[in-house]
């Protein structure tokens, strides 16, 4: 396994916790090199980026606490307007 995917393994894993809110502290930092660890202990050595980081992400949710997120509105609410039709000029 190349150092490199173990990087960009640790910065994918690092920014998705960020996108999601997560403030990083020491703590945090060594909570998401043994949630790597583990990943690694799982896909072996010989194990893929893909797989190395699929294993990962699967265990963020055990490791980590994520804010939950409220979806935004699909569109915003309905009013009634008009065009000017019947309107006299």
């Amino acid at each position: 396994m190349a150092d490199t995917s173990l990087q960009d393994v640790f910065n994918r894993v690092f920014a998705y916790l960020r996108a999601s809110g997560v403030e990083m502290t020491v703590e945090r930092y060594r909570t998401l090199l043994q949630l790597i660890e583990e990943a690694v202990a799982v896909t072996g050595e010989s194990g893929q980026e893909g797989e190395l980081l699929e294993a990962a992400m699967a265990r963020v949710p055990r490791y980590f606490e994520l804010p939950e997120s409220i979806p935004p509105k699909a569109t915003p609410p309905l009013c009634r307007g008009s065009i000017g039709y019947g309107r006299d000029v």
